[in-house]
């Protein structure tokens, strides 16, 4: 049966004049909620905000939407927030294909300067009316990105004619068409289609960042899937040189290599051990003299498959190779699924810190089988949910407020005996969650160069100088544990936060089976550490304080009188 299409994305990504277009093409009835609000109300869309604020129009805009879905074709132009709402989503997917028509900040803010040279004052979009529109258009739709890439299909029309936006809409509906009639025929298990379509996996996520922005697929037991994927992303390649180690590639060999040469690639593989100890300009060095001896050309794919130490050495070293070669990341571990594998940062040790040598370097894939957690060591496992628990300590100030529905924090409290069993169903929700949180803070800060990305370095500045203090004895998440509950420490003594707000978070740390004490240390020497952190700003540390579980701060100044206090207070 034909399904509607609901063109969704930001405000001047095109999505009304598109809708038209296409319902004149397919002769199916269109439909502009913005504009049929108006019709409804009697009231031009300022005038709602201003009487009713920004509550009372999205209920207008929910009712709207009911309103004009049919069951059969259609074409309606949402409003560019009408899929941050969870029960819009859910109810366009009952309903229709969800169509994003994406484009890059300076795109959509010189089309509604266009725009509004020829409208009336009162064609000002509402969210968008400030004294810096390009700030204000680059912030609003960062909040919504990970919104945004939960659509069934994605077009990037900054270089496109609208006839060509159009074809690609109507190629997109009549692909996913065809798909969901095979997904209803054919049994899941021997179903050869991307799992992107299955409705029991998370929609991919839209990473955008970089000269290209780029998916982050989330499945189970999807690896047969890879090379289909990669060689859609990747047409032109002919080799990929895969960087893994001894025990994964003994693992998954068969399953991977015969995934890509399926796709028609010539599979190249280079083991190296595990572990921090890697990553150095050595082991780079001789990555890149097999690189040159196959040889990888710079139209070919560099893959990483392993832990997040092969992610931080292969990053670098496809960052560096040819001044970069076409890298796709395939996580074997939950850290790397939902933090290192995203965002482009890769990493190299020094004696002095850890990750102190790296570059920014997008890749063109992230591809994450959540089933492979299951042959991780349960110690692992463990300390890797301290990347999770993060999330869910920062999750308001990375959503600027806008969390809809059960936190992340409550999710995690609710589901904790589930999640630590690895159960599938709350395991992909919860690492999807924490994806689109991060896809979200990497395209409003991709350099880290603002007060945005530096909230995900909560409990790294102790964490990092804990590892290297250690020589990397201590494992990296129960570093980050360590640092976290610290930091909490820390908010509590400066009075940006309640005794509760500590408790909660340690007692989750606690229940996911992660540490809060600092192991036997020299504190001078964990000192030094903290102040040669990459991040210090003007000789002082940058320290993420949480003032409520899912808020936190960025601060300077904390005195070393109060960090060495706090640091004796979690001492053994």
């Amino acid at each position: 049966m034909v399904r509607g299409i609901y063109l969704v994305g930001f405000s001047g990504s095109g999505k009304s004049t598109i809708a038209k277009l296409i319902a004149k093409k397919l002769q199916w009835p269109a439909c502009d909620l913005d504009e049929l609000i108006v019709e409804r109300s009697n009231l031009t869309i300022p005038v709602i905000f201003q009487r009713e604020g920004e509550p009372g129009f999205r209920l207008r805009e929910a009712e709207a939407l009911r309103a004009v879905s049919s069951s059969g074709a259609f074409v309606v132009a949402t409003g560019g927030g009408t899929v941050v709402r969870p029960e819009n989503r859910a109810f366009m997917a009952t309903k229709g294909w969800v169509v994003c028509l994406d484009a890059q900040p300076q795109t959509i803010h010189a089309r509604i300067q266009r725009q509004l040279k020829k409208s009336e004052q009162g064609a000002i979009r509402p969210m968008l009316d400030a004294a810096n529109a390009l700030d204000q258009i680059r912030a609003l739709k960062h909040t919504r990105q990970s919104a945004y890439g939960l659509a069934d299909w994605t077009v990037h029309t900054d270089r496109l004619t609208e006839e060509q936006v159009v074809n690609e809409v109507i190629r997109a509906v009549e692909i996913l068409e065809n798909s969901n009639v095979l997904l209803e025929a054919e049994d899941a298990a021997g179903s050869s289609l991307r799992q992107s379509l299955n409705p029991e996996m998370p929609a991919p996520i839209v990473v955008a960042a970089g000269p290209w922005p780029y998916q982050v697929v989330v499945g189970w037991d999807n690896l047969n899937l890879l090379g289909e994927q990669v060689r859609r992303v990747l047409p032109q390649a002919r080799r990929v040189a895969i960087l893994t180690d001894a025990d994964t590639w003994e693992r998954l060999e068969e399953r991977v290599r015969h995934s890509l040469q399926a796709a028609d690639f010539e599979v190249h593989v280079r083991t190296v051990a595990t572990g921090e100890a890697i990553k150095s300009l050595e082991e780079v060095s001789a990555i890149h003299d097999w690189l040159l001896g196959l040889p990888l050309r710079r139209d070919d794919i560099f893959l990483t498959l392993g832990n997040s130490a092969i992610d931080d050495l292969g990053g670098f070293a496809a960052s560096t190779y040819m001044r970069g070669v076409a890298l796709v990341k395939v996580p074997t571990s939950l850290e790397g699924m939902v933090d290192s594998a995203i965002g482009g940062k890769s990493a190299l040790n020094h004696p002095r810190a850890r990750n102190l040598i790296g570059t920014f370097y997008q890749p063109r894939l992230v591809w994450a089988d959540a089933s492979l957690l299951q042959y991780e060591p349960q110690r692992e496992i463990r300390a890797e949910f301290a990347e999770v628990v993060k999330y869910a300590m920062l999750e308001s100030s990375l959503l600027r407020d806008l969390v809809a529905g059960t936190s992340l924090f409550d999710e995690l409290k609710q589901n904790l005996d589930r999640l630590k069993g690895l159960e599938k169903g709350i395991l992909l929700k919860v690492i999807a969650r924490c994806i689109a949180l991060k896809s979200q803070v990497v395209a409003g800060d991709e350099r880290d160069v603002g007060q945005y990305r530096i909230l995900l370095n909560y409990g790294h500045t102790i964490g990092h100088a804990l590892e290297t203090a250690t020589n990397y004895e201590i494992a990296h998440g129960d570093a980050v544990a360590i640092g976290m509950a610290i930091e909490a420490s820390l908010s509590v003594r400066l009075g940006l936060a309640t005794a509760d707000v500590e408790a909660c978070q340690r007692e989750l740390l606690t229940q996911f089976g992660l540490p809060t004490k600092l192991p036997k240390v020299l504190l001078d020497h964990l000192l030094s550490l903290i102040y040669s952190d990459k991040k210090v700003l003007g000789g002082a540390p940058r320290w993420i304080l949480p003032v409520a579980p899912g808020r936190a701060v960025v601060s300077n100044s904390v005195a070393e009188p109060d960090l060495i206090a706090v640091l004796k207070e979690h001492s053994l």
